[in-house]
């Protein structure tokens, strides 16, 4: 529905302009980058990382439990910023300690092929007639209480640095962001709020979004990059920010 809906939109707009381009990128990109939402939240004494549609734009259930064996690398970060060592066990759902007062995931559920009798979830060398490839990558990252440390990356993953402390906004309030990989600016990564596209970043990796509600927060930046290992076509990647947000007094 998602694509449709633009094609009919387009048809009769000019093709050429930023908003248009940028809609023409989310329907491409939107049946692999942004099937789901994934997103840590505290649970408890814990932070649980969760999967599945937090949002009505999406379809689909709530919860998708999902294995353990996604989970490729987790980091938490103490109040002062130093990381704090732990193992995390393997289960579903993962979870954080509560002292981390900034905590990262690293998933990937592998490799997809789309091939003419639909998208399966293996290798272009192990699919039947090949269309189109790509691996998947997501990071999420969900910040409790903030250090001036965290106004940096915290890791080499595509991954949305919040340039200021986004505990002390309030609903309708503004707040920078940097979206970075490899611990430098990505232009053009397209950003969603609750679900729905907000933009492009600049040059300098950089845009404002307008927190609309209070809750938990999520925000998410998609990439899509060339492979050139040569298993897939593309490298998709997509990074989460999750972060509590008070109503207005």
């Amino acid at each position: 529905m998602f694509i449709v809906y633009y094609e009919m939109k387009i048809r009769n707009t000019d093709k050429s302009h930023p908003a248009i381009l940028l809609l023409i990128g989310l329907a491409l990109i939107g049946p692999r980058a942004a099937a789901h939402d994934l997103w840590l939240a505290r649970e408890g004494e814990s932070f649980a990382l969760y999967r599945g549609h937090l949002h009505s734009a999406h379809e689909g259930e709530a919860m998708m439990p999902y294995e353990p064996a996604i989970v490729q690398r987790v980091a938490c970060f103490a109040a002062d910023g130093a990381p704090l060592p732990f193992q995390p066990e393997a289960r579903y759902p993962l979870r954080l300690p509560g002292d981390c007062a900034a905590g990262c995931v690293l998933t990937s559920s592998g490799y997809w092929t789309k091939t003419p009798y639909g998208t399966e979830n293996k290798p272009r060398a192990q699919a039947s007639q090949a269309i189109r490839s790509w691996q998947s990558l997501e990071s999420v990252k969900f910040i409790a209480r903030w250090c001036p440390r965290f106004a940096a990356p915290l890791t080499a993953d595509l991954e949305i640095v919040p340039l200021a402390d986004p505990a002390a906004c309030r609903e309708d309030d503004k707040l920078e962001l940097l979206v970075v990989l490899d611990g430098a600016p990505v232009a053009d990564a397209i950003v969603t709020y609750a679900g729905k596209p907000r933009g492009k970043t600049g040059e300098d990796g950089r845009m404002n979004i307008r927190l609309r509600e209070p809750g938990l927060q999520l925000i998410q930046a998609s990439l899509t990059l060339p492979d050139t290992s040569g298993i897939a076509d593309e490298i998709v990647r997509t990074a989460t920010l999750n972060f509590e947000l008070e109503a207005k007094r």
